[in-house]
């Protein structure tokens, strides 16, 4: 597709749209958009585009955590259980051939074609994995929703970034936080009695006609949008170094004497990779939203490792069924989106304050992941895993949502100085941030934790758990060069 169709023709009403919502000020002569309510929300262009991406989130919310909570039927069925890593990594795998692309795409495509295109391969991955005879079909589909899933990420973030304005970009993020408090509970409830009453495969799609739907609504609500890019050419070669690297964490059992070089050199391609992706100075941790995104890349790799465990643990190590694994998903989901709320709506806007929420957060890290680990080492009851991620979830609605919004956040629009990163490199950077570190180590750690058909072992899992507990906790160190 050209770049120019990207663009709307001045006279078209999606044109009119997109000026007014897709940031007046750069528009001359454009009128501001309005602030934030309940009558906007319904009346206006950029009300009508925040209602419609709440409902996408509140749907990918619920898609989160129903494959979370059907990942050890799956396997089990399918004769997987010494594969959880692959299992794992097979949607992860291609959405970091896409993922790196999307702000790209989204800069030279129409923003609507775009989405509409990706949702039809998302439905048929779906379709494909919730059809499998084995588990070679099922990482087929896997393949393909990941393929479309990545680009999707990176697509909504951009329409974030450059689809609302500052005041909205908050309100959606709070808001956003309360749809992650329904589909906590909707999600593995849905999950656990579709499983249930008609197996997992139900449990994969019974959904998806819903999500096709609100994909469908803001496809046609960002119809216009445009987004400006700083890179002459797309990040190929970062996108399938990140790829591979995932892969091949994912692809050598734990039992295998390729695992440790194999895992070395993955995280080594991950980490190469996003250095490439993100805006000059993230790596070294140069003052403001450099900073910012390394530790958003730091917090996400950590806590959704611990995340990606909780469910194959519970089923192997602590004997938990589909409701009780829902269940201790929910208890942390139900804890950061409610904190999340409040932070979003009260961001920490000054260094001191940022540094001591971002303190607050890391204690509670330490002590969920301090119960969690004495859960699957035998020591505390089983439902200390439940009250333990809750008391992660409470961290990362802490610590989580500040750090999103100081990246998304450019300095123009506090009154500050441009830092020079484009929207397409934010949109982009964020994304990945969010999803990198968590899949590689994620990968790296459910695979090194199950290395037999037997599945998860306690005498791998407690240190691994322990592990990650310390690097949350170790958070602050890095909260000093973000604020």
């Amino acid at each position: 597709m050209p770049q120019a169709d990207a663009v709307a023709s001045a006279d078209s009403p999606a044109a009119a749209d997109s000026a007014s919502f897709a940031g007046s000020a750069a528009v001359p002569g454009a009128p501001p958009p309005p602030p934030p309510s309940l009558r906007a929300l319904a009346s206006t262009p950029v009300g009508r585009l925040a209602t419609a991406m709440l409902v996408v989130e509140l749907l990918a919310g619920m898609q989160t955590y129903i494959n979370q909570t059907v990942l050890p039927l799956v396997a089990t069925d399918l004769g997987a259980r010494a594969h959880y890593g692959l299992v794992t990594a097979a949607a992860m795998v291609p959405t970091f051939l896409t993922m790196p692309l999307g702000g790209t795409m989204l800069a030279r495509w129409r923003a609507d074609r775009l989405m509409t295109t990706l949702t039809a391969v998302l439905v048929a991955g779906a379709v494909t994995g919730a059809l499998a005879p084995g588990v070679g079909v099922y990482v087929a589909g896997e393949v393909l929703r990941g393929l479309a899933a990545g680009a999707l990420a990176t697509v909504s973030m951009g329409v974030l970034v450059a689809g609302l304005p500052e005041a909205w970009r908050r309100l959606f993020l709070a808001a956003g936080s309360a749809t992650w408090i329904v589909s906590s509970v909707l999600g593995p409830g849905y999950a656990a009695v579709v499983s249930e009453a008609w197996g997992w495969r139900w449990a994969l799609v019974a959904y998806v006609p819903l999500l096709v739907a609100a994909r469908l609504v803001m496809a046609r609500a960002i119809r216009g949008l445009h987004v400006d890019d700083d890179e002459a050419r797309p990040p190929l070669v970062p996108a399938l170094a990140m790829a591979v690297g995932v892969a091949g964490i994912g692809a050598v059992p734990a039992a295998s004497a390729w695992f440790v070089p194999v895992g070395a050199a993955g995280l080594a391609a991950v980490t190469w990779a996003c250095a490439r992706v993100f805006p000059a100075g993230t790596m070294r941790l140069a003052p403001g939203r450099p900073a910012a995104l390394a530790m958003l890349a730091w917090l996400c790799a950590a806590y959704f490792t611990l995340d990606y465990l909780v469910s194959p643990a519970a089923h192997d190590v602590l004997g938990l069924g589909p409701n009780a694994v829902g269940w201790a998903l929910t208890c942390a989901g139900l804890a950061w989106s409610s904190i999340a709320i409040w932070t979003a709506a009260h961001p920490a806007r000054a260094p001191r304050r940022f540094r001591m929420r971002i303190g607050m957060g890391a204690a509670c890290f330490a002590i969920g992941g301090t119960l969690m680990t004495l859960a699957f080492a035998d020591i505390a009851p089983w439902w200390c895993l439940h009250v333990g991620f809750a008391t992660a979830g409470t961290g990362m609605g802490l610590t989580n949502q500040d750090t999103m919004i100081r990246c998304v956040t450019a300095p123009e629009d506090l009154g500050g100085a441009p830092d020079g990163i484009s929207e397409a490199r934010i949109a982009t950077s964020v994304t990945v941030a969010n999803a990198a570190g968590a899949a590689t180590l994620g990968t790296l750690a459910t695979t090194f934790v199950a290395p037999s058909a037997a599945g998860v072992r306690a005498d791998l899992l407690v240190p691994t758990t322990a592990a990650l507990t310390v690097a949350l906790a170790v958070t602050p160190l890095l909260a000093r060069r973000a604020a």
